[in-house]
């Protein structure tokens, strides 16, 4: 799979950025719901009414979320009801451009270490220092978007 483009590339890095600080923040012990649920003096009555669904649903709908448990459409529902958005997403935990070429060079030095045991194996040398070799595929590499 090809790479985003440049800008696309610093369009998502900018996203992700922004998201990474809230990922580390984003850790309720409770559970999101009843969070925000006590921020907005709701009592589970009045979500419950607002969700249109009985007290002892949204209490468990709480308890599942804690649990980790708890599906997206559910999630949606209960914010609606409470007035907020409802946000999720998938944050790598370092800059992705760093991920990717982290990736890459794995993968090339793989490949590195596989063709200098045949080229051992057949008694053929390569001139080019290992290292600069590996930064050569993995450059390759990143550049297909082959990384995995």
């Amino acid at each position: 799979m090809k790479l985003p483009e440049k800008l696309a590339m610093k369009q998502i890095e900018r996203r992700l950025k922004n998201l990474r600080g809230f990922a580390k923040e984003a850790d309720i012990r409770t559970g999101w719901i009843g969070y925000i649920r006590r921020a907005m003096c709701m009592t589970l009555g009045t979500l419950a009414g607002a969700a249109k669904l009985s007290q002892a649903t949204v209490q468990q709908i709480e308890k599942r979320e804690t649990a980790g448990k708890v599906t997206l459409a559910t999630m949606r529902r209960i914010a609606a009801a409470m007035d907020c958005e409802f946000v999720c997403a998938i944050v790598p935990k370092r800059g992705l451009n760093d991920f990717l070429k982290e990736k890459a060079a794995i993968k090339a030095a793989r490949i590195v270490r596989e063709a200098d045991v045949h080229m051992t194996l057949e008694d053929q040398r390569v001139s080019e220092n290992i290292k600069d070799r590996i930064e050569r595929i993995a450059g390759e590499l990143l550049a297909k978007g082959d990384i995995w």
